[in-house]
């Protein structure tokens, strides 16, 4: 049985060597807004010259994964969910298998960090897969789902994520963003 995810750790290095810290616990729990706002602003004023994102799991084994977008911890904790953007950061690694291109731009990892499998976007090239939402449909409470979108337009359609299988299932919602 593989290690639970307890949190997401993010770590910035500003020019000036002052370092920022953020978390994201599994229950919800995270760094505060105020903080998170700080940072921002003071992002604004300097560079980040080293970025860093971690996996850490329930022992406190911090596993490092080199995606600059935010993981998304799945419900069993066995996992998380990325979804790239259209263009790597100086912070990704821009290959296989640490970023994804449209229209299959999102992945599933393991606590270990491995690649759990990329995700299919049935909707194909022109489209994308966009933001993460919770869903609180009733036959999936708290489920983690999907929006895609088509190139140059907002993410609209809601699909859920099967930790399991790489297609995205249906919903027929559509989510005015």
């Amino acid at each position: 049985m593989s290690q639970l995810i307890s949190e997401i750790r993010t770590k910035w290095e500003f020019d000036d060597g002052l370092l920022f810290e953020q978390f994201v616990r599994w229950d919800g729990a995270g760094t505060s807004f105020d903080d998170k706002k700080n940072n921002i602003l003071y992002a604004q004023k300097h560079s980040v010259v080293r970025f860093e994102r971690y996996l850490v799991l329930e022992g406190g084994v911090e596993l490092r994964i080199p995606v600059s977008n935010m993981p998304y911890i799945l419900a069993d904790r066995t996992g998380v969910l990325v979804v790239f953007d259209e263009a790597p950061s100086k912070f990704d690694i821009p290959e296989f298998p640490w970023f994804f291109n449209y229209p299959n731009n999102a992945a599933i990892y393991n606590s270990d960090s491995s690649l759990r499998f990329q995700i299919k976007n049935a909707h194909g090239v022109g489209s994308y897969i966009g933001a993460v939402q919770y869903t609180s449909m009733p036959e999936n409470p708290n489920a983690l789902g999907v929006l895609i979108g088509t190139v140059g337009h907002d993410p609209e359609w809601l699909y859920l994520v099967d930790p399991d299988a790489p297609l995205l299932i249906p919903t027929g919602r559509w989510v005015r963003y």
